[in-house]
């Protein structure tokens, strides 16, 4: 069959017109995609600036309520506990942390549960409550105001007991079982006994425990 010149000009057309076509579908998915990603980022950005403006909102509560609860630790650890000489703090805090270890063998019923070696750190000095942290300082800017005058000292502690002792053991010092304020940034749990099958396992406990000597009023 032969194409007339008619034919031929009309089938060019056709071809160029899907040519077009094909061009103009595919820019326009393209787009398309492109367009919803825009959309979805505008709506995530949108929500989270709906959530930023809750906590604007929010922010003198959460400050009064900061406020109010370093007034209140204020006034456990310069009232309600005793003062005592600095030359006292490691053999107070020796004696009050093997009695309440002691008592939590008992009372836990853990015979495993004892102290294996205490190591004292250095005694650092206190600063003054809104003092600027010093630069490079580990942790200063987590340190409530309330207790910046405070000097302390790091009891690196190794200690021997069962999972269920150490976590009431740890509930003891929040409530101030010690006569102190005390702050745990980690512990180090390990098996004690590898081949102990079936029971409760006793574990190696390494806790560095941060201790705040009593200034009292």
């Amino acid at each position: 069959m032969t194409l007339t010149t008619p034919m031929k000009i009309i089938l060019a057309l056709l071809v160029i017109a899907l040519i077009a076509v094909g061009f103009w579908l595919l820019d326009w998915q393209h787009k398309h995609t492109e367009l919803a990603g825009i959309k979805q980022q505008r709506a995530d950005l949108e929500a989270k600036l709906e959530q930023n403006k809750e906590l604007v909102k929010a922010l003198p509560v959460l400050t009064r309520e900061k406020a109010d609860l370093e007034e209140k630790l204020r006034t456990v650890v310069q009232t309600d506990l005793v003062a005592e000489q600095p030359e006292l703090f490691v053999a107070n805090y020796i004696k009050q942390i093997e009695a309440v270890v002691l008592e939590q063998r008992v009372r836990m019923g853990d015979p495993t549960f004892d102290i294996i070696n205490i190591q004292p750190g250095a005694l650092t000095a206190s600063s003054p409550a809104g003092a600027a942290p010093e630069e490079g300082a580990e942790g200063a800017d987590a340190t409530p105001d309330a207790l910046k005058s405070f000097p302390t000292r790091v009891f690196n502690m190794s200690m021997r007991g069962r999972y269920a002792t150490l976590i009431d053991f740890l509930y003891q010092l929040g409530a101030l079982r010690l006569e102190r304020l005390v702050t745990i940034d980690k512990i180090a749990l390990s098996p004690a006994d590898k081949n102990l099958t079936g029971g409760s396992p006793t574990l190696s406990i390494t806790i560095p425990i941060t201790a705040y000597m009593r200034q009292g009023g």
